[in-house]
């Protein structure tokens, strides 16, 4: 591509496709398209790479590096870029239990996308400060944010992310402890992600799921649905949360059964396993709040083992991650935010109903007036053009089929011409003879000749025959009607046709029994012609004879014809490659007849001809 602006926004997708295939080239093209973005001096592609960037790391866990290269995509001045990175921003926030920044940067977010109108937006940031509250147990604003995320998805149409939403929600009535709601949403968003095939989706909701009958005292069927999800989970960031979840769900539901069998080690030992594969995936994935819940499991584990020494070091932890997460600063910061985010809504629709009541008639009066005049000039431009083209193909499709018609008349008076005149020939010569000179017939060469004359006219009835059939079919449309045909029925064809030619040796070699895929007749009629000639530039030469042969080399076939005859200049068999060469009456139209039918079936004639040598003729099928 040209190093233009397209090939920069096609650079960015490259480098989202490789994100959790192939992290090197990912790097590689989201690295190339910053620095042809700065070469052009493109700012919105400038923004777009270092988007791109912060979304590589992101995916990585490298949540320094994401902030570091989403901040720099902040700098444009276009809305759109500008709004993803801010919700990029707010969610990375989020899983590292920032719950405060997380707010600010979510509802910047919303602010621009609520300026300009952008459902798809307004859908995803109302989602991510559904997630957030959820975060901080504000399970009414979360559902608040859901629910309005849900109805826009269902407006749009978007199955795919109306399913996550669905997800969220039940995760909600969860920990409500409303568990039939919550199984009922799970079954709702279930449903959605198998019209989607969303591989991702499904693995969180069977992990909700698990966490419901976790919820129920179910864990047999806790760890059957934990299992499944750890089955289903994809790789990337995505699939590590659903891993990290379901691995401290399995050591919780462990530990719940080691309870009912006496604390049982073996159980116990399953569930230790379990919480440490919970651990070390969230320390990767920075999740302050799920670290608080590893390790409170994993204190009330070292209980049930009698290792009071290693769960005073996992409660010391759980608190130190628990302290983390909110503060009276962070409060203060929401309730500081959330005022400000109300004032802003109620300034912004002040402002709103006051231009809409002090433009509106103006505005109705010049939309309808700009309306009609471009609806009318618009109208005159259609239906001038429309009747210009359709003009013009009339005109297109009438001179084409008279020049189809014309081709047709010639080529068929040239075929009529050399297929039957040779035969009607040889009658009037033995007519003649018969009389002029009937002394020289005995009765023996008298029935010989009658004999080989009536198989002619018979063989030159079928051969009218072919062609009236043929014609009438060509005469509708002169185009090859291909199909896989045996060469050896053509060599039979030659031979019938030519049955009288008694002076002249003719011999067919088609050891191989070759099958071509062709126009038949198209072919019977080329090789007629061609046996037609080999016979007439042969009168004078002794012991005569035409060979026809074919084979195949290299996947092709070939099919020539050798004559012993006197052979003939190259310029003499012009015209079986020169469409310009002018046709004689005299001398008949065979050469442009077997260069015409050649051409429509694609085949490719090849002439070898010493004088004094004889000549061949191959034909490239």
């Amino acid at each position: 591509m040209k190093n233009d602006t397209a090939k920069v926004n096609q650079l960015n997708k490259i480098s989202l496709h490789f994100i959790d295939t192939d992290s090197t080239k990912s790097l590689h093209y989201a690295t190339k398209a910053l620095e042809l973005s700065k070469k052009l001096k493109w700012n919105d592609g400038i923004a777009n790479a270092y988007f791109h960037l912060g979304t590589f790391y992101n995916a990585h866990l490298k949540y320094d590096k994401a902030l570091l290269y989403y901040n720099q995509s902040l700098k444009t001045k276009n809305p759109e870029i500008v709004s993803k990175s801010l919700q990029s921003i707010s969610a990375i926030y989020t899983n590292i239990s920032n719950y405060s920044k997380a707010l600010d940067y979510g509802f910047r977010a919303l602010k621009i996308d609520e300026a300009f109108g952008n459902k798809a937006g307004i859908a995803k940031i109302s989602t991510n400060l559904g997630s957030i509250y959820y975060g901080m147990k504000d399970y009414s604003k979360a559902l608040h944010y859901f629910n309005k995320a849900a109805k826009i998805y269902q407006e749009i149409a978007n199955t795919n992310e109306l399913a996550w939403v669905y997800r969220n929600t039940a995760a909600v009535y969860n920990s409500l402890d409303q568990l039939q709601k919550a199984l009922f949403y799970y079954k709702k968003a279930e449903a959605l992600s198998k019209k989607s095939k969303n591989k991702a989706l499904q693995a969180r909701i069977l992990s909700g799921i698990a966490l419901v009958y976790y919820n129920l005292d179910d864990y047999e069927k806790s760890i059957y649905y934990s299992r499944l999800s750890l089955q289903a989970a994809v790789s990337g960031k995505e699939g590590l949360l659903t891993i990290a979840f379901c691995s401290g769900l399995l050591g919780d539901s462990y530990i719940e059964k080691a309870k009912m069998k006496q604390n049982d080690k073996t159980l116990l030992d399953s569930a230790l396993f379990h919480l440490n594969e919970s651990i070390r995936f969230h320390k990767q994935l920075n999740s302050t709040r799920d670290l608080v819940y590893d390790y409170t499991s994993l204190t009330q584990l070292h209980k049930l083992k009698g290792d009071f020494k290693s769960a005073l070091v996992s409660y010391e932890t759980s608190m130190l991650y628990k302290d983390s997460i909110f503060n009276s600063k962070n409060k203060e910061t929401i309730k500081n935010l959330e005022d400000k985010r109300a004032i802003e809504l109620r300034d912004k629709q002040i402002k709103i109903n006051k231009l809409q009541l002090e433009s509106k008639e103006r505005q109705k009066q010049f939309l309808i007036l700009g309306l009609l005049l471009l609806g009318i000039i618009g109208g005159l431009l259609w239906y001038q053009n429309w009747n210009r083209k359709k003009t013009n193909r009339k005109l297109q499709e009438l001179n084409a089929n008279l020049d189809e018609s014309n081709n047709i008349k010639t080529r068929m008076l040239g075929i009529l011409n050399h297929d039957l005149r040779s035969p009607v020939n040889s009658f009037i010569h033995f007519i003649e003879f018969q009389k002029n000179n009937p002394e020289m017939l005995d009765t023996t060469t008298k029935e010989r000749i009658e004999n080989t004359t009536i198989a002619s006219a018979k063989n030159l009835l079928n051969t009218m025959e072919d062609i009236l059939l043929w014609t009438k079919d060509q005469m509708q449309n002169f185009a090859p009607q291909l199909k896989i045909i045996a060469v050896e029925s053509v060599f039979d064809d030659i031979q019938k046709h030519f049955v009288n030619q008694e002076n002249v040796a003719i011999t067919f070699d088609n050891r191989n029994k070759i099958y071509i895929y062709t126009d038949e007749n198209y072919l019977k009629t080329i090789f007629r012609n061609l046996t037609e000639n080999a016979i007439k530039v042969l009168v004078d030469t002794e012991n005569p004879t035409i060979h026809w042969k074919a084979w195949q080399e290299n996947n092709q076939t070939f099919i020539s014809i050798t004559d012993n005859g006197p052979g003939a200049e190259h310029s003499q068999f012009r015209a079986l490659y020169d469409d310009s060469e002018v046709i004689g009456i005299k001398s008949g139209l065979g050469l442009h007849v077997i260069r015409d039918l050649a051409k429509a079936i694609n085949a490719q004639i090849e002439v070898q001809s010493i004088v004094g040598h004889g000549t061949t003729i191959s034909i490239l099928i």
